[in-house]
């Protein structure tokens, strides 16, 4: 009588029932992976988000945290020019239209480049603001001598390089020793849309007459410059047809957002807003 063969081996059902299982355990190990890998690209993603908004609130506090009462030049709601203080000093004597004036910097020099004119301080705090190019109010011999400002009664030990001479500068009443003059740079912060991140807003800045660059990226329309006049608690999203002098507080509302990598999952978000009281306003 033949030998039945008992070599154990896979039915067709035992092997169908293994790559059921093998295909179920690959997909439960892939869809975590996903998962990970997603809930990792959103944590990146927000990262860089919160990143960029704090870093547009930030420049937008830095560069209006010095503007005086009277400095913005137009206040709109995605925009705001300014004019922000260079450097400042003391008048130490006046000679009819020549102005010798202590600036503190250091024996560095004043870069006449970024001039775009000077203000002078009244007795309220306040400040008077002329337009003017540094070479049209810069005497051309240059440093004023040191003993003119001495002689009105200014310490000019070790300083003598700070001293400048200054024609023409308008003021009313005249110029006299002890009066604060500030040289200043108009400046500009923008929102305008993303040349680097397209779909999205940037917050761009840069001098009033020059380049704009591009600071801060991934902001939506949302994002707005608001303003508050001598009235408390009443913002404008806009000044028009009043005069500037009257702002004495500007807000920045920041709002981000950037698509979710996770299907089916709204937008991620991020805001963050500045509220900055300009000096000396009412």
């Amino acid at each position: 009588m033949a030998r039945v063969d008992r070599r154990s081996g896979f039915t067709l059902v035992e092997a169908l029932v293994a790559m059921l299982l093998s295909t179920l355990i690959v997909g439960l190990v892939t869809s975590v992976f996903l998962v990970q890998n997603e809930f990792y690209a959103d944590a990146v993603k927000k990262s860089a988000l919160q990143e960029s908004v704090r870093g547009a609130v930030a420049l937008v506090s830095s560069d209006l945290r010095g503007v005086g009462a009277g400095g913005i030049v137009s206040a709109e709601s995605d925009s705001v020019t300014f004019r922000v203080p260079l450097v400042m000093g003391g008048v130490c004597g006046v000679s009819g239209s020549q102005t010798n004036l202590l600036l503190p910097t250091n024996g560095v020099g004043v870069d006449g480049a970024a001039v775009d004119g000077y203000a002078i301080r009244a007795a309220d705090g306040s400040w008077t603001y002329t337009p003017a190019g540094w070479t049209s109010i810069f005497h051309s011999s240059g440093l004023a001598p040191a003993q003119a400002c001495a002689l009105a009664g200014a310490d000019t030990m070790g300083a003598t390089a700070d001293f400048y001479r200054l024609d023409g500068l308008a003021a009313s009443p005249a110029l006299q020793a002890g009066d604060l003059v500030m040289l200043y740079q108009e400046r500009t912060l923008r929102l305008s849309p993303s040349g680097l991140d397209p779909g999205s807003v940037a917050l761009f800045t840069g001098r009033a007459a020059g380049t704009m660059v591009e600071f801060a990226s991934g902001l939506t329309p949302s994002s707005t410059f608001q303003y508050q006049l001598d009235q408390p608690k009443h913002w404008r999203g806009f000044i028009r047809g009043m005069p500037k002098n009257r702002i004495a507080v500007i807000r920045f509302h920041a709002l981000g957002a950037v698509v979710s990598s996770r299907m089916g999952r709204d937008s991620l978000t991020f805001n963050l807003t500045a509220t900055v009281p300009l000096r000396n306003a009412n």
